[in-house]
């Protein structure tokens, strides 16, 4: 019998949405309207959804795959921003699960580049009542109830469900978030244009959004996490979440990567130089090493349990993106 192929780390096409305050540049999608295909070896052409269909827990491993099912758990997008991005706001997953059967919508945010002006808007300065909130979204006022912070390469900020948050100025963003299309617009700035569809709203945002004062320390724009015994000193955590984790990584030098029983895929999304991937040199009887460089992302699938990560420019900079074991032992999507 013949030994059945073992699947490789790939990159995947990218897919482009326009609107008028800039495009979404999906890196890393399993939604079904946005579905990212393959784009090298054997593997090219299937779209993440077939390779979930397919592959199951030798894509995404056998801890993500008890807890998501086929479902795909996490996004990676760029978001170009030239203008003022609509204020958005995402539920969690109780509530997404129960009105929508969807995932909710956990968010991180790291920032590519921007340039001079460029501000996030975060969460309330005070405590609002919904119908001051409402009257000031109506009429474009609800920036003066935001926190705003300038923004700078570098800087990443946790969005958690249910706070307010949009981009003014000129950015590049790296996004982070469960695999889910629940962003709810709430306000759109008078950008809005022919034949472009709200979709969900304000009045749908109303059960979950938070209209409580949001804490200065989430617009610092570094991460709270603090450093685990054991990490890397070119490892930086920026959120440990129950739904993903996400560390940039300084790759100077090669690095061995032993994800021992393979509970998770993991992603590199390259920020900054080149890198590749390299597996065993027996796996498939032989695998070419994949390189990637700046503004791409390789999936390695959880069935890789050994592989080297080695940079191939200095300065050479990752954001890994990976699901930790969760303590719950139910299913959430099957």
């Amino acid at each position: 019998m013949e030994e059945e192929k073992k699947l490789v780390p790939f990159r995947l096409c990218k897919l482009e949405d326009k609107y008028p305050w800039g495009t979404e540049e999906w890196a890393l999608a399993d939604l079904g309207w946005r579905d990212t295909p393959v784009r090298d070896g054997w593997l090219a052409g299937n779209l993440m959804d077939e390779m979930m269909e397919t592959y199951l827990d030798r894509i995404s491993g056998d801890g993500v795959f008890e807890w998501y099912g086929k479902q795909f758990p996490f996004c990676i997008k760029t978001l170009n921003v030239n203008g003022r991005m609509p204020l958005t706001a995402c539920p969690a997953d109780e509530l997404a699960a129960e009105r929508y059967d969807s995932l909710g919508k956990e968010k991180l945010w790291y920032v590519l580049d921007a340039e001079a002006g460029a501000k996030i808007l975060l969460g309330l300065k005070r405590d609002t009542p919904v119908s001051a909130f409402m009257d000031a979204c109506a009429d474009g006022s609800v920036e003066g109830l935001l926190n705003q912070a300038p923004v700078k390469a570098g800087a990443y900020f946790h969005i958690p469900p249910g706070v307010p948050h949009a981009i003014f100025g000129k950015a590049r963003i790296l996004e982070i978030s469960e695999s889910s299309a629940l962003d709810f617009r709430l306000c759109n700035w008078d950008a809005l244009s022919d034949g472009d569809d709200f979709g969900l709203g304000l009045v749908e945002a109303l059960d979950f959004l938070s209209l409580s004062r949001f804490p200065s320390e989430g617009l610092l724009g570094y991460s709270l996490e603090g450093r685990r015994e054991g990490d890397p000193a070119n490892v930086s955590r920026m959120a440990a979440l129950p739904q993903f984790s996400a560390a940039i990584i300084s790759l100077d030098d090669p690095i061995k990567i032993s994800a021992g029983e393979g509970n998770s895929c993991v992603a590199y999304s390259c920020i900054k130089g080149e890198f590749s991937v390299q597996l065993p040199p027996d796996w498939n009887g032989g695998a070419s090493p994949l390189t990637a460089k700046a503004g791409e992302t390789v999936l390695v699938p959880a069935e890789c349990q050994d592989f080297i990560l080695a940079p191939l420019a200095p300065g050479t900079l990752l954001v890994e993106t990976l699901v930790e074991p969760r303590a719950e032992e139910d299913s959430y999507l099957k």
